[in-house]
């Protein structure tokens, strides 16, 4: 989620059954009921969630719907971080140890007391690898937590205590400047009720009754690829909370959603790439941190990407300008690196700061050829014919579009042959997380506002290292960066880093997607943010016409 959610797919790519919600924007009248001065917030969306278990979810899409669910010790709201659960805290001067002292008024949605032990609890079972949570590694910050991960030590042994029912003291396995951005915004650490989670056993939170809620909201329906949301009663800043529902449909057809915003029935839609340029001057634009890119499987299964050439030649043959222009219309930022470049630097932006030596834009066909003629040779090819590669993208005509379009190029510079499988967006994580793919779709999106959310997915010691790469010095750099506290020199090894993925042709990066979105003029407050939470609605409102 990342947060390290999972990054979500872009925003044109869609998979699943569309469902219309009805009424006007900020209306009321749907078919969940109310009046027509209820404030209710309709939008929807293209990545169908993958769970509501906030300790099981691994992309933005589930992070969101978990936001607004769950209160961590602390909220992000927007990069801002404010009081959740815990209503103060301290840190010790070594920056490894924080004590938080909880809100006695803090209550789950059938009000009992939310405590300390609730965290503990949490991410004990996050880390626990029998929970076999996709994204535990984000826990890896805790004391112990790799090894707990790892099943090297009990969960009993992480460095989260309840000292009592309002105080939580954590320990850090090394001083983590962001540290309270990533609890704030990442679902994994919400607490969580034992008794709930042990009575529905692996039916814990299947759906909406199914659960017990701490955050600004409670799930009322969650099914038939709708979710929709009330306030939490028992809410301990119940006050802040203007919406009276917010209701979130699952969209097939990206034009199918840009007619339901045109038509009343959503208040906020992402406008489809294809019809950017008919509502020039009446978008609105962010760019949402995620970065999308093929992942190369190096594990040796595919003699042919484990070739360092091979990754080489497909990176130059690629130009990322023109498949800008035929996949996104033009409306991406083209990248050739890892890492988005809007994050913080150290006096501007990272991307400012980097001066990567990268692959060019509009792609080198020379050279392409050249480390294809190296690859061929080294493999024993006499003809770039004989090479067959298999392309593992999700099943929407967005991406089967981006899989033609590197297709065609592949074939056209470099002789190579190139066959497109396409699977359920679901069916990508899986065999993301298997190894079982030649090459396959990815994108990422940041939890926090730090490069080392990209970078740590390479590292040979990452759950997350889908791609099998390994390299020493790599590993060695980024292992300097957990202890560095100088933040210019711990930066700098940072820009090393990601210029040992560019060398070796680690993965194929494609482009930063920019959204482009329509909003109705009554609706206020809603945030974006390029780290863990695209889309936070918790504090909007809907002014009175």
């Amino acid at each position: 989620m990342k947060r390290k959610v999972f990054a979500a797919l872009l925003a044109t790519a869609m998979v699943g059954t569309m469902l219309a919600g009805c009424g006007t924007p900020g209306s009321g009248g749907s078919d969940g009921g109310g009046t027509s001065d209820e404030k209710v917030f309709r939008y929807s969306t293209s990545t169908e969630p993958t769970t509501l278990d906030p300790t099981k979810g691994n992309c933005i899409p589930d992070n969101e719907i978990a936001h607004a669910l769950t209160e961590s010790l602390v909220r992000n709201t927007g990069g801002e971080i404010e009081p959740g659960v815990a209503e103060s805290w301290e840190v010790s001067e070594d920056g490894l140890t924080y004590t938080f002292h909880l809100n006695p008024d803090a209550k789950w949605s059938d009000g009992e007391q939310i405590k300390a032990q609730d965290f503990v609890y949490s991410w004990q079972r996050l880390m626990n690898p029998d929970t076999a949570a996709p994204y535990a590694f984000i826990g890896e910050y805790l004391k112990n937590g790799l090894a707990v991960e790892k099943g090297q030590m009990d969960p009993s042994q992480l460095g989260v205590v309840a000292q009592d029912d309002t105080t939580l003291v954590v320990t850090l396995e090394r001083p983590t400047a962001y540290f309270l951005s990533l609890i704030g915004s990442s679902a994994q650490y919400a607490p969580l009720r034992q008794d709930i989670v042990e009575q529905y056993g692996s039916d814990f939170a299947a759906d909406y009754e199914k659960n017990v809620y701490s955050g600004p909201f409670v799930l009322t329906k969650s099914s038939d690829n709708q979710w929709f949301f009330e306030p939490n009663e028992e809410y301990w800043n119940r006050d802040a909370i203007k919406l009276d529902r917010v209701e979130l449909n699952y969209v097939q057809n990206p034009d199918t959603a840009l007619a339901m915003y045109e038509d009343g029935e959503l208040d906020y839609v992402s406008i489809p790439t294809a019809a950017i340029s008919t509502y020039e001057g009446k978008d609105n634009t962010f760019l949402n941190g995620n970065v999308d890119y093929f992942y190369f499987n190096m594990d040796g299964s595919c003699p042919e990407l484990a070739n360092k050439n091979m990754r080489l030649a497909l990176n130059y043959a690629l130009n990322r300008n023109e498949y800008n222009e035929l996949v996104n219309y033009g409306y991406y930022k083209p990248s050739n690196g890892l890492v988005f470049s809007g994050l913080t630097g150290v006096e501007s932006t990272y991307g400012e700061e980097s001066n990567l030596n990268s692959y060019p834009l509009d792609g080198d066909d020379a050279k392409a050829k050249e480390y294809l003629n190296a690859a061929l040779s080294e493999l024993g090819y006499s003809d770039p014919s004989e090479v067959t590669l298999t392309l593992t993208t999700s099943d929407n005509e967005s991406s089967k579009k981006q899989a033609e379009v590197c297709q065609e190029m592949w074939n056209s510079t470099l002789g190579i042959n190139v066959e497109i499988e396409q699977v359920t967006y679901n069916e990508v994580l899986t065999r993301q997380a298997d190894g079982e793919y030649e090459i396959i779709w990815a994108g990422w999106g940041s939890d926090y506002d730090d490069p080392y959310s990209y970078l740590e997915l390479f590292m040979s010691s990452s759950a997350y290292n889908y791609s099998g790469f390994k390299n020493d010095q790599y590993d060695q750099l980024m292992t300097a960066t957990q202890t560095e506290v100088d933040t210019a020199k711990r930066m700098d090894m940072m820009h090393q880093a990601e210029q040992i993925l560019i060398d070796e042709g680690a993965f194929l990066p494609q482009a930063e997607r920019e959204i482009h979105y329509l909003i109705d003029d009554d609706v206020k407050d809603v945030t974006f943010f390029y780290c863990a939470i695209n889309i936070d609605w918790v504090y909007a409102d809907i002014a009175a016409e």
